[in-house]
């Protein structure tokens, strides 16, 4: 792939030191420069990057990209090197961002296909980040984010509003380091087998899950606050699965559609388990 990358580059009259900056960045070699506190309103900075990259090097980077991609259309680092230089720099995407990105992981799961599971995650990332940083967006600067149990921060009179993640078919959650003052989540309708970032959001009140591939519920024993969680047509099979969330303060649980359910010793086993439980599948206890 380097000698054609050369060949191409140099067949054209790119110069030697452009294609081996472009093979760099293809291999993840290049370093972009962090600038502190420089071009204030370049629209790439987001609360998880933390710096600030100079606008026209990230175009010239991503300049370099582009090219090479028209000579090579098939090079698979180069496509994964757009799409996570696009995401990365470009938090606020258009429909056709999302588009341009979601072809390009496409074609690498055709162009790979033993990172499938790779390129599904990289994708979910990309949906899940984008839809975490509009959130963070909206709920900021009104002044509704706080770390407080209350649910509310002072000069608020409304808590954060939900965060909506469904039906987005993710198999990974990211960005949850940005979601501390979060009280309800929404992650029904994905392909979700693991609930481990979760864990960060202490102050979690509501979280659906249901209509996932979820084997248990660890992940969840750092959620003291969770009152209702929907854990509905999973793969639960035991109470082993429901031991992280014992300690939570659950007050209603859903667990219809679960291979749990339909052992004889259930709903005991779940009584015992949950004692401030008052709801469960939807029915009152």
């Amino acid at each position: 792939a380097v000698v054609s990358t050369q060949s191409a580059h140099y067949g054209r009259g790119v110069s030697r030191d452009r294609a081996s900056r472009v093979r760099a960045l293809e291999y993840g070699e290049t370093k972009l420069t962090v600038v502190p506190g420089t071009h204030p309103t370049v629209p790439h900075v987001t609360p998880r990057h933390g710096y600030m990259a100079p606008p026209e090097l990230v175009e010239e980077q991503l300049s370099n990209i582009r090219e090479l991609h028209e000579l090579e259309p098939d090079n698979k680092w180069c496509m994964l090197a757009l799409v996570n230089m696009t995401h990365s720099f470009y938090p606020v995407k258009s429909g056709d961002v999302i588009t341009r990105l979601r072809d390009l992981i496409v074609k690498l799961c055709h162009v790979d296909g033993k990172r499938v599971g790779y390129y599904r995650d990289l994708w979910s990332r990309v949906l899940c980040e984008t839809a975490v940083e509009s959130w963070w967006r909206e709920t900021v600067p009104s002044g509704q984010c706080s770390d407080s149990p209350s649910g509310q921060c002072p000069g608020s009179t409304c808590p954060p509003p939900p965060l909506n993640l469904s039906r987005k078919y993710l198999t990974v959650l990211a960005a949850p380091e940005f979601l501390y003052c979060v009280r309800e989540v929404n992650l029904s309708h994905n392909a979700l087998t693991g609930l481990e970032p979760i864990g960060s959001l202490v102050l979690l009140r509501k979280l659906d899950v249901s209509h996932n591939k979820l084997p248990s519920l660890d992940g969840l024993e750092k959620c003291q606050y969770l009152c209702e969680l929907d854990v509905s047509h999973n793969a639960i099979a035991n109470t082993c699965g429901l031991l992280p969330c014992t300690k939570c303060r659950i007050t209603s649980l859903s667990l219809a559609g679960n291979p749990i359910t339909e052992q004889d010793v259930y709903p005991d086993c779940v009584l015992e388990s949950f004692v401030m439980l008052c709801r469960l599948d939807g029915k009152e206890l």
